[in-house]
């Protein structure tokens, strides 16, 4: 005012922390300038152990059915977000069968899920980031943030959970995980608005078009819902998973691992890190390779050899936020995100040379220096598919012949000596050949010589020559150096 500058603190209004239905603490959100925080309830949906389910707004309940269905979808389309899930089983009829989320977001698409081998299930977790979504993980926890809203998608093998803000989502979800406005009285909804029990409407939200598979195991027992939580609220209610636990163990006889698992991860979400596997004598461990060692509190992402990648995702790794898995031993670091190797000392590679998107050939392997995960990914090279030659004919065999790593099969006739060469070769019409003791070095057969036929110019003395045509013999008697005339015969035979 008249050239000076005036500054007054910003007077916030009072706030109070919200009363949770979900019995979570509430989340204390900045305003666009940061100057006066608010408090929201957080709308968070967990899935456990295949069959049990905590609503956003903490409604719990049981279910197991073995198709595709929607656990997230906006009423009205605001932000294009769904996150569906199926029972991914094994064709070959084994034990098998983990839980795949997909998630879909504007024009992405990620698939959340295990791979099968030699009977372990395995995750490949190099932390990988855009502009829209950022995905971080370990051998057993990965976390997919679709960073633009603020939204979080943690997956295990045996549980999940879905995070989303209330002030873009309140009011505005449907499906297996409930509609998130703070309230349970209409927490479970039918496709087409009728509200009901949550065990109920759950088998409503089948996606179209997708095939049911036999559940292999009865439906768990149901239990009741969570009434609205009047007690001080914690970081993460444990009634749902100590419910489970007990029904789990009890009713079925399962281990009671994958509830206290779900919790424990839960906890690890709010960084609070449990050392909860210790605690079980043996019976929840988790096993490491033999150059790992089992971390409950290790990095979202574990440093490696690689500056570029570290640097890429030192945000995320610098993160309060801890995971549990195989990490490498105290004093070593990971080589890269796809060679699984724990080194002492990180030293210059073959491949330091090369730029990001980079190909080339070695020891008949195309490489590539990736982009994604920044290291070195080679794979055998791709030969084309030829079809083999019809080596039938009498003294004809099938031989390889490998050129440029690729390898081409020819048909080769066997000579009397034992020799071979191309059935394909042809000498010339003024040409005598022999399959010669010299190897072709490519081939590894026998060099073919030929030599040009040399014509005998001068002709001895005969008594006669006849000559045979079509339709008559003539008898021709001549002196030294006669010569015949004939039209187009035959055949002469001196």
């Amino acid at each position: 005012i008249n050239g000076k500058i005036i500054t007054m603190p910003t007077v916030c209004p009072t706030v109070q922390q919200p009363i949770c239905t979900n019995g979570r603490s509430a989340a204390k959100i900045s305003d666009d300038d940061g100057c006066c925080p608010h408090y929201e309830c957080r709308c968070v949906c967990s899935v456990w152990c295949g069959s049990h389910y905590l609503t956003f707004d903490g409604e719990s309940y049981n279910f197991n059915e073995n198709c595709s269905y929607y656990l997230v979808k906006e009423i009205v389309a605001k932000y294009n977000l769904t996150v569906a899930v199926n029972r991914d089983c094994d064709p070959s009829g084994s034990a098998f069968c983990p839980k795949v989320l997909t998630v879909t977001y504007k024009s992405f698409k990620v698939v959340l899920t295990q791979l099968m081998s030699s009977g372990i299930s395995q995750k490949i977790y190099p932390a990988y980031s855009n502009s829209v979504l950022r995905i971080t993980g370990t051998d057993i926890i990965t976390t997919l943030e679709l960073q633009d809203i603020s939204a979080k998608i943690v997956y295990s093998g045996s549980s999940f959970s879905i995070d989303l803000p209330y002030s873009l989502f309140e009011g505005n979800t449907e499906g297996q995980c409930g509609t998130c406005d703070n309230s349970q009285s209409n927490e479970c909804r039918s496709p087409n608005g009728q509200v009901g029990s949550c065990s109920d409407t759950a088998g409503e939200w089948q996606v179209p078009h997708t095939p049911c598979v036999v559940p292999t195991t009865p439906p768990t027992p149901r239990t009741t819902s969570n009434p609205p939580h009047s007690t001080p609220a914690v970081f993460v209610p444990p009634g749902p998973f100590v419910t489970s636990c007990v029904s789990d163990t009890c009713n079925l006889g399962t281990s009671s691992c994958c509830s206290l698992e779900a919790y424990a991860t839960e906890c690890s979400n709010e960084g609070i890190c449990i050392d909860w596997r210790n605690a079980t004598d043996g019976l929840c461990e988790h096993k490491c390779p033999s150059n790992k060692v089992y971390m409950p509190c290790g990095p979202s992402v574990e440093p490696t050899c690689n500056n570029g990648y570290n640097m890429a995702y030192q945000t995320v790794a610098s993160s309060n936020n801890t995971k549990e898995g195989c990490f490498c031993p105290h004093g070593t670091t990971l080589f890269n995100t796809v060679h699984d190797i724990c080194v002492d000392t990180c030293g210059k590679t073959l491949y330091e040379h090369y730029f990001l998107g980079e190909t080339w050939t070695s020891d008949c392997q195309t490489c590539v220096c990736d982009e994604v995960s920044m290291s070195v990914q080679c794979e055998p090279v791709q030969c084309p598919s030829v079809q083999s030659p019809n080596c039938s004919k009498p003294g004809q065999q099938l031989v390889n012949n490998t050129v440029n790593c690729c390898t081409t099969q020819s048909c080769v006739t066997t000579k009397p000596s034992g020799a071979t060469t191309s059935a394909s070769f042809t000498p010339g019409p003024c040409e005598e050949c022999y399959c010669s003791s010299k190897i072709d070095p490519v081939t590894k057969l026998n060099i073919i010589i030929c030599n040009p036929v040399v014509c005998n110019k001068n002709c001895s003395a005969v008594s006669s020559f006849t000559c045979q045509h079509d339709t008559f013999i003539t008898i021709i008697k001549r002196n030294h150096h006669s010569t015949l005339h004939t039209s187009q015969p035959e055949q002469i035979a001196v």
